[in-house]
């Protein structure tokens, strides 16, 4: 996508950032009549990023408190620090807690549509650019911080051509994950054929 050129915002102009939570602040009770919170997780992004589950077999985190704590809601946009990548939350998370490892991205939708964020801040080359940047000179287990987050440039074209591309990206989104299920559901039934011919040949 090249429109909008020159029209460049800081993410500090069009939005609010607030990190998650820090699982070690957060005091966990025994009692099995308090309520228990799934953490959102890498698994959970990456389904929310219309990305194949992947299966590795661990169960859900779990965290019992009677705390107040951050929880994530259907539609809310996140980034992850682990990944350095945006994501708009699905209906299936909604209500899981929100870590340190995410920050909330608290979008003025007057100014940035959230499917045109998450194409802006994945795909293009301006924020790449921006993230190696800012990671150069930092530790092996380099992060970013808020304060550079908060001072990331994204192209703002107008909020039409934003819904515009938005849309597109999140359809293409799907699209994809649609095709790599058709290839997997294929590749099972080739297995199955060949194991039945194989199973015949004995």
């Amino acid at each position: 996508y090249k429109g909008g050129e020159g029209m460049k915002c800081r993410i500090d102009e069009i939005a609010k950032l607030q990190p998650g939570q820090l699982l070690t602040r957060i005091r966990e009770v025994d009692d099995p009549n308090a309520t228990g919170y799934v953490v959102y997780s890498g698994k959970h992004f990456l389904t929310d990023s219309f990305q194949p589950e992947s299966d590795d077999g661990k169960q859900d985190k779990i965290i019992r408190t009677d705390e107040a704590v951050m929880l994530v809601k259907q539609g809310m946009l996140l980034i992850s620090l682990t990944t350095n990548k945006a994501v708009i939350v699905s209906e299936a998370h909604e209500g899981h807690l929100l870590t340190s490892n995410y920050i909330r991205v608290d979008y003025d939708s007057s100014k940035i549509d959230p499917n045109y964020f998450c194409y802006v801040y994945n795909e293009s080359d301006e924020v790449k650019k921006q993230i190696v940047k800012n990671e150069q000179g930092a530790s092996l287990v380099s992060r970013l911080s808020l304060q550079q987050l908060r001072k990331f440039e994204l192209l703002c074209p107008s909020l039409e051509e934003q819904h515009r591309v938005g849309a597109i990206y999140r359809l293409q989104q799907k699209r994809e994950l649609l095709q790599l299920e058709k290839i997997r559901l294929e590749k099972l039934a080739v297995h199955a054929l060949l194991n039945t011919y194989l199973q015949g040949r004995k």
